[in-house]
């Protein structure tokens, strides 16, 4: 619950405000653009009030999404539908709740005829739980790295779920039921293959679905502010030359929409994908961390 006496001081004036407990990671602004705006520390607060419904519902996601419930408003109404999960596009779904252990990264809902997908793991909470067995629970628990892991296991125990994870990342998910292993692609179901890509950690990967959907943790976001295909130099645990390395790999890959763990969801298209994704590994060798790491809005955005 947000903290009325820890508002932050720019919160435009009406019942919304931000508190600042807020640990600058982005997740708020992402649901509540124009609404939520942050200051030169990186803290986040009400930018202006919402002026339509929409906009108040965008606000109530941003709320609920926030990992340290830094979000709050005097409004005692609340939606009739839960703010998650949230279809982003047909067949995939933003799950919320971001878990501060994650540093408020995102996580996913694909469902499928064969079962049910969650990449990274959200809170747990009884709410969220009860509408995620209305869509038909989870079959697999599909964790990028070791970062995202957050409530995994309490997921998995209510679902009787795989969990799956890379061997590098291993002992962050000891109860994972698949350890994934190398740099082989591994099919996880039908139309659904886990790639290997290493870089901001050792163990991390990203998963395809349907050569068209891409969830990418921490290894690929879009930076809605550059216009473009990302990564986080400012965020880097393995190696900055094994992650060019991975972004030609995954330059090779069919994807329309991107759905990373920070940073933005975009529909990418599968040629500007291609354009980009073809430039963005030698760019990285050319540039370097350091120099990528200088560039404006290069770090957590």
């Amino acid at each position: 619950m947000a903290r009325v006496d820890l508002v932050h001081p720019d919160n435009a004036e009406g019942s919304w405000f931000v508190d600042t407990r807020c640990i600058r990671c982005d997740a708020a602004r992402h649901w509540a653009p124009g609404l939520i705006d942050r200051d030169d520390e990186g803290l986040s607060f009400v930018a202006r009030q919402p002026q339509s419904p929409e906009e108040v519902s965008a606000l109530w996601r941003a709320a609920v999404a926030c990992p340290t419930q830094s979000i709050g408003t005097s409004e005692t109404r609340r939606p009739p539908q839960p703010a998650f999960p949230f279809e982003l596009t047909p067949g995939v779904y933003a799950l919320g709740h971001n878990a501060r252990s994650s540093f408020g990264a995102h996580s996913y809902l694909v469902p499928r005829p064969d079962g049910n997908l969650m990449v990274d793991s959200p809170r747990f909470t009884r709410g969220l739980a009860e509408s995620i067995d209305g869509l038909g629970g989870v079959r697999h628990v599909l964790l990028s790295h070791r970062d995202d892991v957050a409530d995994a296991d309490r997921w998995a125990d209510r679902y009787g779920a795989n969990v799956w994870i890379h061997e590098a990342d291993a002992d962050a998910a000891p109860y994972a039921t698949v350890v994934l292993k190398g740099d082989e692609i591994t099919d996880v179901a039908p139309g659904v293959a886990s790639v290997p890509t290493p870089g901001h950690t050792a163990g991390s990967v990203v998963f395809q679905i349907d050569e068209r959907w891409l969830l990418t943790g921490d290894t690929l976001h879009w930076n809605h502010r550059r216009d473009e295909l990302d990564v986080f130099a400012g965020a880097m645990f393995h190696s900055w030359e094994v992650l060019a390395d991975s972004m030609d790999r995954l330059a090779e890959l069919l994807v329309e929409w991107v759905f990373p763990g920070h940073g933005n969801w975009h529909s990418v298209g599968m040629a500007r994908y291609s354009e980009q994704m073809a430039r963005l590994g030698p760019a990285m060798r050319q540039i370097g961390r350091s120099g990528w790491s200088a560039r404006p809005r290069s770090a957590y955005d």
